[in-house]
Parts: C-alpha cells; sequence; structure tokens
C-alpha cells in the first residue's frame, strides 16, 4: 500500500505532482508540454515524470508523497491502483473507467467534434464508398467509429467497417491471421474509396499493405486518420492526412483542474471535452482530379517540397517535359504560374504554423522554405496586408 497523505498542501507551497503516462509521441510529449507551461506559469510544482521501476513499468517510487496526479488510465487496474494514493486524479484518456469518483476528473478529447471534422473531409472527397478500418484496440473505444458511421448516415452515406465482431474474437487471432483479414478486406475494398482509421500508426498499416498489394494511394483509396502524428504521418508513404488534436491546450487544462482539485474543489461530474483543431491535409487524402499527368506530378513535387526554397527550375528538372509545354499547361489547367503556387503552398504552411503553433517567426521562416523572418514578413504585407504577428493573434 503506497504511503498516504493526511495533510493539506497549503495553497502558496510546493506540490508534488506525478505524470503517470508515456512521453512517446506527438500528443503525449504536446500533453507534457502544456502541463509544464500551466506548472511553470503558475509556479510551486515539483513534476515527477513518467518513472518506472526496475522491470521499465510506469510506476510511483515507493515513499512518494504527491498531491496530485495526471494520468492516463488503459485499465480498472491502473485506476484502482492510482485512486489508492486517496489524492486529486485527473485522467488524460479518452476511455474512462469507473463509475464518478470525487477525486478523479476527465479531462478527454471531444470526440463528437472530431467525427464532424472526420465527416466533413471524407464527404469532401466525393468518393464512391467510404470504410472505417476499425480493429480493436486497448487504447480506442468502438465508439470512435461508431460516432462517424453515425454522422456519416445522417449525410445519407453508408459506411463499409473492417471489423463487425466482439473485441474477443480479434484478440484470439495470432498476427499473421490478423494480417491476412487485413489483407483479404482491403482487396475486396472497390476503387474510389475513402478509409478512415483511428489514428496514424493504423493508417501506416493500411498504405504499407495498399503498397504491398499495389493498391494506389490516394487514387484508388484514400486514408484519413482520426489522430494526427506529426512526425509518423509525415514520413509515412505517402504522408497521412489526419485530425490535429488540441494536445497541449488537453495538458494545460488537464494541469489547471488538478490544481483547483488540490485547492479542495471536487472533480467534476462530467468530463472537460477538448475540441480538436483541423484536419492536416496530405497526400494520402490529396486527390488531384487533373486530366494532364504533368499537371498532378507537378502539383504534388510543389507540395510536398516548398519548405524546401524550390524553384520553378526544381520543379521542371522533377518532370520529364519541355518547360514551355508545362507552364503552359499549368497556367491553363490552375490558372496561374508554377511560380505563384510555390509562394502560394509555402505562404498557406506559414499561416498554418502561425496560428496553431508556438514556433518564432524565424523558425517558421526557416521551416516554411523562406531565407529570412524578414522575407515571410514582406510576403505577409503584401498579401494580407499585416505583419505575421498580428496574424497570429487574430486566428489564436
Amino acid at each position: 500500500m503506497p504511503n498516504q497523505r493526511t495533510d493539506t498542501p497549503a495553497s502558496h507551497g510546493e506540490r508534488s505532482v506525478a505524470i503517470l503516462f508515456d512521453p512517446e509521441g506527438t500528443w503525449s510529449l504536446a500533453a507534457i508540454e502544456g502541463i509544464a507551461e500551466y506548472a511553470t506559469r503558475h509556479g510551486g510544482w515539483r513534476l515527477l515524470c513518467a518513472p518506472r521501476d526496475a522491470q521499465g513499468r510506469l510506476q510511483l517510487p515507493p515513499g512518494w508523497r504527491g498531491d496530485g496526479i495526471l494520468s492516463r488510465f488503459l485499465s480498472h487496474q491502473a485506476r484502482r491502483q492510482h485512486l489508492s494514493y486517496k489524492i486529486p486524479i485527473v485522467d488524460l484518456e479518452t476511455i474512462t473507467f469507473g463509475t464518478y469518483n470525487p477525486l478523479i476528473a476527465n479531462v478527454v478529447t471531444d470526440d463528437e467534434a472530431r467525427a464532424e471534422l472526420i465527416v466533413k473531409h471524407l464527404l469532401s472527397l466525393e468518393r464512391d464508398r467510404i470504410a472505417c478500418f476499425n480493429p480493436p484496440h486497448p487504447q480506442y473505444s468502438q465508439k470512435r467509429f461508431e460516432q462517424v458511421q453515425e454522422h456519416l448516415q445522417q449525410a445519407g452515406q453508408e459506411c463499409d467497417l473492417f471489423w463487425k465482431y466482439q473485441d474477443r474474437v480479434w484478440f484470439r487471432y495470432d498476427w499473421e491471421t490478423q494480417q491476412n483479414l487485413i489483407k483479404t478486406w482491403l482487396l475486396k475494398l472497390p476503387a474510389d474509396t475513402a478509409v478512415f482509421t483511428a489514428d496514424g500508426r493504423q493508417g501506416r498499416l493500411v498504405t504499407e499493405w495498399c503498397h504491398f498489394l499495389k493498391i494506389r494511394v490516394p487514387d484508388d483509396i484514400a486514408v484519413l486518420t482520426g489522430d494526427d502524428d506529426g512526425l509518423l504521418s509525415s514520413i509515412s508513404s505517402p504522408p497521412l492526412s489526419g485530425v490535429v488534436l488540441a494536445s497541449k491546450q488537453h495538458g494545460f487544462e488537464a494541469a489547471a483542474l488538478l490544481d483547483q482539485m488540490m485547492d479542495g474543489a471536487a472533480a467534476p461530474k462530467q468530463p472537460i471535452r477538448i475540441k480538436p483543431l483541423h484536419i492536416s491535409v496530405r497526400q494520402s487524402t490529396d486527390i488531384l482530379n487533373y486530366d494532364r499527368p504533368e499537371i498532378v506530378q507537378a502539383i504534388r513535387f510543389i507540395r510536398q517540397n516548398a519548405s524546401l526554397g524550390i524553384n520553378v527550375s526544381d520543379v521542371l528538372n522533377h518532370i520529364p517535359i519541355s518547360r514551355r509545354s508545362l507552364e503552359q499547361q499549368f497556367l491553363e489547367t490552375i490558372g496561374h504560374t508554377l511560380g505563384h503556387e510555390i509562394r502560394k503552398v509555402r505562404f498557406e504552411k506559414a499561416q498554418t504554423q502561425l496560428a496553431n503553433t508556438d514556433m518564432t517567426i524565424e523558425q517558421i521562416a526557416a521551416s516554411c522554405g523562406y531565407s529570412s523572418a524578414s522575407q515571410l514578413c514582406r510576403m505577409f504585407q503584401k498579401m494580407l496586408g499585416e505583419t505575421p504577428l498580428s496574424y497570429r493573434k487574430r486566428k489564436q
């Protein structure tokens, strides 16, 4: 039995708070960044991040005398273990376990808002069929897929489910059998299908199988993930589109709620819901419906490489066609020049980073292919008549 506190921490004294989830992946790292920002801004917190026992398991050290816990429960057992400390707990996991307890609060992603974003994007692709790749997973409830399915039905669109049976049936299969089931399902999907997956790992599994089976993504099957992992999504082949979650805000709000509970407030009876930010559109759903393959090649090359500081010559070197012919086709089809398209893609990326990150102007300029921060500032003045900082203030 862990040591339990019998004293009440002073509102102005130092508080010991444990972060009991793995700092792995984009979501967790951003959530911890939000927790750390709250702790720094309000002061008086000593953070114990992801402590482990001799076997490498997440575990509080013997004799730890803390004031609060920030966790992600993946089982009833973990919930019971944390409750034995008899201190306030905020759970950041979307799946909730057990009945209401005044010591446990939940801060979760707003899955209803996520489903609305997903369905809006899937419908915008105008595919003949929509399917959900939903193999049972301990970290994801089937409710996430059910909400997407409900919104699709409301829009008059059917959804083909990969898995329609009880979870335990799936877990009885060995890995090879599971993979064969995935392969068979993908081969049965008709061309011109959009597939939704829970996260980047499952999205990448789908795209890797598609590559092996010679199914073209996004031409034959478009793939959208419900939880964008910036790194994993961008290194996938092709890069994966996905829902960008407000992970940093999630961590910040969880820390703020824990602070209130450590001051004596009871946990709210309903979860605090954090709305997702937007869809990050990458090549896995980026359908370019142009009859001229050279135009499709040019646009894809620009979108993938604009942030590297490319110019028109780089595009022309990539496509086996004369400069005059490509530039003429591009102008006739798209309505502007190759150079304009490069500047457009670069500028749109800068806008997205200003609105959704805390990166400095210098960092954004470098990551978007601008030679300097001043060049980026000049572009904002030219395009919008304002500075990057004023744009950020207006959008955030």
